[in-house]
């Protein structure tokens, strides 16, 4: 069996057909096409080849997304995350991880910089449910 990839003569629409049947009927317009006679614009009898060429067809190239000219700080990004957040739990492992890629290692001052006011609260918490630990005095890490 040989497969082809035609224009439909009424509609334009591209579709594949199988080229040992005499006749077809397009898909988009709905009109009965006799195959003789057509402009093949690909032809192969691996079907899946003519699948590609018919998708290499019809495809259009999307264009990559540009990129902010704005580079937004990782703190800032942080802190509006911390405040939209509403579990408690995400809170602190979102603390933690994120302090932890910043930083590397981190400080008390460095989690007052997210929550000043709950901020002794928060990461005795993190050390008591394991979020973190101290990897030397004063400085954590999750």
């Amino acid at each position: 069996m040989t497969y082809a990839v035609i224009s439909c003569s009424k509609c334009g629409h591209q579709r594949i057909i199988d080229r040992s049947s005499a006749s077809s009927k397009c898909s988009h317009c709905g009109i009965r096409v006799e195959h003789k006679g057509l402009a093949v614009i690909f032809e192969d009898k691996d079907q899946s080849a003519v699948r590609d060429a018919l998708t290499r067809l019809n495809s259009f190239d999307i264009p990559e997304k540009k990129k902010s000219d704005v580079d937004h700080d990782p703190l800032s990004t942080l802190i509006y995350r911390y405040e939209n957040c509403t579990d408690l739990q995400k809170k602190m492992e979102l603390v933690s991880c994120s302090l932890t890629e910043i930083y590397g290692t981190f400080s008390l001052e460095d989690v007052e910089k997210v929550d000043e006011k709950n901020a002794e609260k928060l990461l005795s918490a993190m050390l008591e449910l394991c979020y973190v630990h101290e990897v030397k005095s004063g400085r954590y890490r999750a």
